[in-house]
């Protein structure tokens, strides 16, 4: 009888060493080596090749009032270029009561950037007004065309519609330029652009 009990309590006790045994190559991965993973090559250009176009819309809300606002575009860079691209002069504009205006990619190029070169205009647009406006960055973004088994495909365009929330920051008087600009309390808005017109 002793012996029988003694017979089990040792198989109980090599069955539970196999299985702690078990968890503990488990989970300790023991075991063949696997391979890691490639490092990702480097990238030159963060965006897929394609067509990218940036509208930024501003809507004045007020029923009876003319906002004046102020825009500007300053060019972000990648880390490696080290040519220096200062903000550009603000830009004054008048919006009549409940009328609305665009800044597209070529009122960025042509008008906020003057002569700077650039071969993918990317950066952001500053909006400063004394009042609050309606302010929507409006993205579009479309691929190349490919040919598939000498198909052509047109892929779809991708837009999207973000809208700029303002930031409320004080202007001491002649912040941007003598006797120019507004002071005291001024809504601010950023609104990031990308200009890419396709090849050729």
């Amino acid at each position: 009888m002793f012996r029988i009990r003694y017979a089990k309590i040792i198989v109980s006790c090599a069955a539970f060493a196999a299985v702690a045994l078990s968890l503990t190559l488990v989970l300790t991965h023991t075991g063949p080596a696997k391979p890691r993973p490639a490092p990702l090559p480097l990238v030159e250009n963060p965006l897929s090749n394609g067509s990218y176009f940036t509208a930024i819309n501003i809507h004045n809300p007020s029923f009876t009032d003319t906002i004046k606002f102020y825009k500007r575009a300053v060019l972000a860079p990648a880390e490696s270029d080290t040519t220096a691209y200062p903000p550009h002069a603000f830009q004054t504009y008048s919006l009549l009561p409940g009328y609305a205006v665009e800044i597209d990619c070529a009122d960025i190029i042509s008008t906020l950037l003057d002569d700077t070169p650039t071969i993918f205009p990317k950066g952001f647009v500053t909006i400063l007004a004394k009042e609050p406006l309606d302010v929507v960055g409006v993205y579009t973004a479309e691929p190349p065309p490919t040919t598939i088994s000498s198909v052509s495909v047109i892929p779809g365009i991708a837009l999207k519609m973000l809208p700029v929330v303002p930031r409320i920051e004080f202007m001491p008087a002649g912040t941007l330029a003598p006797g120019q600009g507004p002071t005291g309390r001024v809504y601010e808005y950023s609104a990031k652009f990308l200009c890419l017109p396709p090849p050729g």
